[in-house]
């Protein structure tokens, strides 16, 4: 029990993240939102899809909960008992919540392409690789394809592709861009 899966990222408001997954009876996963400087936000997820956001909380008792080898009780102990302030929340998607902790597992890998930039991270949210590069949508699906076939699992997104009325040499992949 405790602690299955956990990393830091910086979410779309640039507030750094740090998501855990848990195996426990009580707890799918918590994402702890850490502004530098000010107490942190914390929204836990319940194994039914119930969530919980927790306020102004100490950045110590939110470790001592994550960490701890029972998850349930470390809530109580740490965050419930504190008389944190805290509010019910709209539920989670549980089945997101497995898929992603299935992905982040078996070390998948999260394509990004829109006008021109061309992305890759890792499990943990590392870039892998970034480049400027133009693609026709032909070209990612090629791309996606080769890292499939040698057995990545992908989580993509591509828009605003190049036309295949542009330029030879910006639409190719015989020029890698890589």
């Amino acid at each position: 029990m405790g602690k299955i899966f956990n990393f830091y990222t910086i979410n779309k408001n640039g507030d750094n993240v740090d998501r855990t997954w848990f195996d426990s009876s009580t707890i799918k996963y918590s994402e702890c939102i850490d502004k530098n400087n000010e107490l942190k936000t914390l929204k836990v997820v319940f194994n039914n899809g119930t969530q919980y956001e927790y306020k102004k909380i100490n950045v110590n008792d939110y470790l001592l909960f994550r960490e701890n080898v029972s998850t349930g009780k470390g809530l109580n102990k740490y965050i419930k008992l504190k008389e944190y302030e805290y509010k019910k929340i709209e539920n989670a998607d549980i089945d997101a919540l497995s898929d992603e902790l299935d992905f982040r597992l078996n070390d998948g890998i999260f394509i990004f392409y829109d006008n021109g930039k061309f992305t890759m991270k890792n499990n943990k949210d590392n870039v892998i690789c970034e480049k400027e590069v133009k693609l026709t949508e032909a070209a990612f699906q090629t791309i996606c394809s080769a890292l499939e076939a040698v057995g990545k699992q992908l989580y993509t997104e591509g828009k605003n592709f190049i036309s295949d009325g542009e330029r030879e040499e910006d639409r190719t992949l015989s020029e890698s861009p890589f």
